[in-house]
């Protein structure tokens, strides 16, 4: 299961949160440096907190302007994604649009020590929750009336980047812990192959969300199994 580090980059301050789920995030500490210049001590502890949780995924807020601009600090933050990058070579960094995330927490807090403080882990917070709910919500597809499914249906995957990937469904397995289906790009293409589990949504038994099961799911394996006998009927190969 993937585990994101979000970063909120600030003038004098650098505030972290973490999921270990990739699903919620919570916050870990404010690093402060007395030099804005000086990046290396923060590097340093970024290192340490990186190794103790086991992290490959950075999000770094980048903070536009509300109009979608770029503000003046943008500069600043890809400079400092280019610290990361060199730093850090074989971990994934990511800009997330950080727009509302501090003003949304300075509202939170109604001033003082105890506001300054907060701010800066909790805006790293909502950046980092924001990135996770978008990436969740791609990964989860409400299809209605499943029950009525066959092998000629089939739905779109939107990906990170915005792409869509027209999917056909071409089988479904069940065993004790749910049902699965196999799918493919279509129309006929066997270069990527998806697997889904079908979840209830919203209590309704007419309708159902598609949860991916990728390679970094714990169950990837069993479910990759599950659809053995389906590869060679349908002309998909597999390297060994």
């Amino acid at each position: 299961m993937a585990k994101y580090l979000g970063l909120d980059f600030g003038e004098k301050t650098i505030g972290v949160a973490i999921s270990h789920n990739g699903r919620v995030a919570t916050g870990i500490t404010t690093l402060r440096r007395k030099d804005p210049a000086a990046l290396r001590p923060c590097l340093k502890e970024l290192k340490i907190i990186l190794r103790e949780y086991d992290i490959k995924n950075i999000v770094l807020g980048f903070p536009k302007n509300l109009d979608g601009d770029e503000s003046a600090r943008c500069a600043e933050t890809l400079a400092f994604k280019e610290k990361l990058t060199r730093y850090f070579k074989n971990i994934k960094i990511i800009l997330w649009d950080e727009r509302l995330s501090t003003r949304a927490v300075s509202r939170v807090f109604s001033g003082g020590r105890r506001r300054k403080k907060q701010v800066d882990v909790m805006a790293a917070v909502y950046i980092l929750q924001g990135f996770l709910d978008n990436a969740n919500r791609e990964e989860e597809i409400a299809v209605e009336n499943f029950e009525n499914f066959n092998e000629d249906d089939g739905f779109v995957v939107v990906d990170e980047d915005g792409k869509e990937h027209p999917l056909q469904i071409l089988s479904s397995r069940d065993d004790e812990s749910g049902v699965y289906l196999l799918a493919i790009e279509a129309p006929g293409n066997e270069d990527e192959v998806y697997y889904f589990k079908c979840l209830p949504a919203d209590d309704n038994d007419e309708d159902v969300v598609l949860e991916q099961i990728d390679d970094e799911n714990p169950d990837f394996k069993r479910v990759f199994e599950m659809f053995k006998d389906d590869y060679q009927e349908f002309g998909i190969e597999f390297d060994e």
